[in-house]
């Protein structure tokens, strides 16, 4: 039998094992997830305030907007019906894991992801609802003609990384949503952008779709927070292997290792996926500032009403979920 000095010395890391303790795939995908609607959000009927009515599993089921084609799990939205503006919004789906993890090596084999369009906004990203701290990684998200995934960082109170060691191009430090060290609610946040950095060419939108899509990693630690992305071409073998091993890939396009404390702010992480219409992050200004969404339409919520085959491609097609601890 080897020593473990042996083993080290072949090259191999005598200490990491990881476990599959989450996967979510096939026809049991959605079952591991809570369907919200609506009516789970009092008032504006989404916590983004978007032009988009969510709806329960039995709806979506039903209309086609989550069903499992040749093994894969599509989340789409309606793309065939016009709306009025007066209306809760376009029908969509926003999903919420029912478990949670603290810490581990979180796995998400993307085939499609919602494509570039006006008025869309789609999501991947974890929440603690506890909020003891507040603490949300957003892993992919985008609006309209965004080129590369932008991954964002929110927490309340003083925090702030040191991006030297992510491989991702303009990194934001600052994460506290709100305006005072030890708080951030609605009436006094002013970081929305929170604290993250972009991801590389590919990451996202039509671009990621035309190459085959990807893999999505995020490991969450005691002492650090990582996000890769892995183009279909390049996803590394021990992953497809099923014993992922992150010391044997290239660095993170987003390391939170330095000037904060990860493992206080990230825990009982909950997974969401959904897509979102117009909302906090699409505002007339920002729907001003696309010249080619607002030769459309006056509004972001008046496209979006009138022009459901815009939606085509505003769909997820996941082949895997992953958590290994």
């Amino acid at each position: 039998m080897l020593s473990i000095l042996a083993i080290a010395a072949l090259g191999v890391n005598p200490c990491y094992a990881a476990t599959l303790k989450l996967h979510y795939a096939g026809a049991n995908f959605t079952n591991a997830f809570t369907f919200r609607t609506a009516a789970d959000y009092p008032g504006s009927g989404d916590p983004t305030n978007g032009f988009v009515n969510y709806v329960s599993s039995s709806v979506a089921t039903s209309k086609g907007y989550a069903k499992v084609i040749n093994g894969q799990v599509y989340l789409g939205v309606d793309n065939t019906s016009t709306v009025s503006t007066s209306s809760q919004g376009r029908n969509s789906i926003r999903l919420e894991s029912k478990e949670s993890f603290t810490n581990g090596i979180l796995i998400a084999d993307i085939a499609h992801m919602p494509g570039n369009a006006c008025g869309i906004w789609p999501a991947f990203w974890t929440y603690n609802f506890d909020e003891d701290p507040y603490g949300e990684i957003d892993i992919i998200e985008g609006t309209m003609h965004q080129s590369n995934n932008i991954v964002s960082l929110h927490t309340c109170g003083t925090c702030s990384f040191d991006f030297s060691s992510s491989s991702g191009t303009d990194p934001r430090s600052d994460c506290n949503l709100g305006g005072v060290s030890d708080g951030c609610s609605d009436d006094v946040a002013t970081n929305y952008d929170g604290c993250g950095n972009t991801g590389p060419s590919g990451s996202y939108g039509d671009k990621f779709n035309n190459n085959g899509g990807g893999v999505y990693v995020t490991q969450v630690q005691t002492t650090s927070l990582k996000i890769w992305f892995f183009p279909r071409s390049a996803i590394p073998a021990d992953i497809t292997a099923g014993n992922p091993n992150p010391a044997n890939w290239p660095a993170p396009f987003l390391d939170a290792s330095k000037g904060c404390n990860p493992g206080k702010y990230f825990k009982k992480q909950s997974i969401i996926i959904n897509t979102d219409f117009c909302g906090a992050n699409i505002d007339q200004d920002a729907w001003n500032s696309d010249s080619a969404c607002k030769s459309k339409a006056s509004s972001c919520k008046a496209y979006v009403a009138a022009n459901p085959s815009a939606f085509s491609q505003a769909y997820w097609l996941f082949n895997s979920i992953k958590l290994y601890q």
